[in-house]
């Protein structure tokens, strides 16, 4: 073998390449920052201290902001015929449920954007469930969003975010519906329609 050479062939080196798959990793951590605030008591702190990390404000204190990473959760990307049955199914699912909606709620007297629906709680209605941190039995939220998401690039559902309103959350949740009940929805509720989520095409996959 001359000098320099490591005796692999093109070959090996391609089927290396050919043996690569994709993956989804959650990765959950723990976050910490410090905040210095003037309050009257310590209650009033704490509130004023979660206010300012729920705007993502960074610390106060330099250096002391960090995430520690507690465990890990992989699984391998599921197939092309996998996902276009779960894009048929949850697509059934969320024309239904916003067919039960109008039946129930007659015309929209009780319109809510919240009447879209989150991956989550899509997830959950449909009983995808998935091994979590520990082989816990976890809600498989990364099904459903992947699945919504993919039938928003072919807009066949629409999306849009608003900001979490939970104690101990922050950022914004997406919310799934039909562009048709969009469309009805914001009339029922006399005013602009949500904003849209951008959509992602196949190149931002």
């Amino acid at each position: 073998m001359a000098p320099g050479q490591s005796g692999r062939t093109p070959g090996h080196e391609n089927c290396k390449l050919m043996d690569r798959k994709t993956f989804d990793v959650q990765l959950i951590s723990r976050e910490q920052a410090f905040y210095t605030v003037e309050a009257a008591d310590g209650e009033t702190a704490r509130e004023l201290a979660i206010a300012r990390w729920r705007r993502g404000e960074p610390s106060d204190v330099p250096g002391l902001q960090a995430a520690e990473l507690l465990s890990t959760v992989t699984r391998e990307l599921s197939d092309p015929t996998r996902q276009e049955q779960d894009d048929e199914l949850i697509l059934r699912f969320v024309k239904e449920r916003e067919r039960l909606i109008l039946r129930l709620g007659g015309k929209l007297v009780n319109a809510s954007i919240n009447d879209a629906i989150s991956a989550a709680q899509a997830a959950a209605d449909l009983g995808w469930y998935t091994a979590g941190e520990e082989g816990r039995t976890q809600v498989d939220v990364l099904r459903a969003a992947q699945a919504l998401e993919r039938l928003c690039a072919a807009q066949r559902l629409t999306s849009f975010s608003r900001k979490r309103v939970r104690a101990g959350e922050r950022g914004e949740i997406r919310l799934y519906c039909t562009p048709e009940y969009l469309d009805r929805l914001s009339t029922a509720l006399s005013g602009p329609p949500p904003r849209r989520a951008n959509r992602r095409t196949a190149a931002d996959r």
